[in-house]
């Protein structure tokens, strides 16, 4: 990860328009561009319907076929999956 231009770029948001204002114009995030980043298929069937906490790490599983791993003793129990969990195991 180069942090000096990541560093850059967050000068440059403007979260009003979305977009990245630099020296040669405007510079906004496509679906492509996070496809790319992410390593995340952007084709086929979406793996989301109906938001219910109930039995959630089941239906993930299900969906893409690995179930997330339970919350450690003593933390609470979020209802949802972590990009970064995503990201490690595809």
């Amino acid at each position: 990860v180069n942090h000096a231009a990541l560093t850059a770029l967050m000068d440059r948001w403007r979260p009003e328009t979305h977009s990245f204002h630099l020296s040669f114009g405007e510079m906004t995030m496509t679906l492509e561009d996070m496809a790319m980043i992410s390593g995340l298929p952007i084709n086929g069937r979406a793996i989301t319907g109906r938001v219910s906490a109930v039995n959630w790490r089941q239906r993930a599983g299900i969906l893409i076929g690995v179930e997330p791993d339970a919350p450690p003793a003593g933390k609470a129990d979020a209802s949802k999956v972590r990009h970064s969990w995503l990201k490690q195991v595809r």
